[in-house]
């Protein structure tokens, strides 16, 4: 898989990404190239993981977020310090992009974000299949089912961490996570939703199944 370096040529509420070739395939069946998803258009930032390019994306969203104020440089530096350092470390974990998500939910502001991130294998290395990892999962005690999906099947997973240091919150991190097989590779892409806005989780991850609903493999 290759991340992509620039947006795509997508509307505003579609995101793709480059998934490449990493696995064996049958002659005249090529895996898929990118992927499609519908992302809600308004509050949500796409930042293509890539060094060369997230500076520029995150001053966009500092700037945006500031708009109109002019006499907090110290909380500007905080808020792009976090989202660099954000960006850095999903890159280095696989990341191919990050969604952030600032919205106003009745009065409330609300955030949540969407790593999508390339899981490669070489081409026959062995693989659990996704329904032996759901049950090494529940053997474990931790939720997790497979499912049927549009872009096929999927390990789905809803859980809650701890609150991040720095993330001014006592509120626990809900996610939910999607685990696809790339068709005709060895590889899999992982959907990671989280929101750290408790009171509004069970909304939160209604619209997060919505969005992966709206996953679709491109050819």
């Amino acid at each position: 898989m290759t991340s992509p370096t620039e947006p795509p040529s997508a509307g505003p509420d579609t995101a793709a990404g480059d998934t490449g070739d990493t696995g064996a395939q049958a002659p005249g069946q090529a895996p898929p190239r990118d992927y499609r998803m519908m992302i809600p258009s308004q509050g949500w930032t796409r930042i293509a993981l890539d060094p060369e390019v997230w500076p520029r994306r995150i001053q966009v969203m500092v700037d945006k977020q500031f708009r109109g104020i002019d006499n907090a440089p110290h909380l500007k530096a905080e808020m792009r310090g976090d989202l660099e350092g954000r960006c850095q470390e999903a890159w280095e974990k696989g990341g191919i992009e990050l969604y952030l998500g600032l919205m106003d939910v009745a009065g409330v502001p609300v955030s949540a974000s969407l790593l999508v991130t390339l899981i490669p294998r070489p081409a026959g290395q062995p693989r659990a299949t996704l329904e032996q990892m759901a049950l090494g999962l529940a053997a474990e005690g931790r939720d997790a089912r497979v499912t049927e999906l549009p872009a096929g099947k999927a390990l789905v997973r809803t859980y809650k961490t701890p609150p991040r240091p720095g993330d001014g919150s006592t509120f626990p991190n809900t996610h939910f996570d999607v685990l696809f097989d790339v068709p005709r590779t060895s590889s899999q892409l992982l959907l990671s939703f989280s929101t750290p806005v408790e009171p509004l989780a069970e909304a939160m991850v209604e619209l997060f199944e919505s969005m992966a609903l709206s996953f679709v493999w491109k050819g």
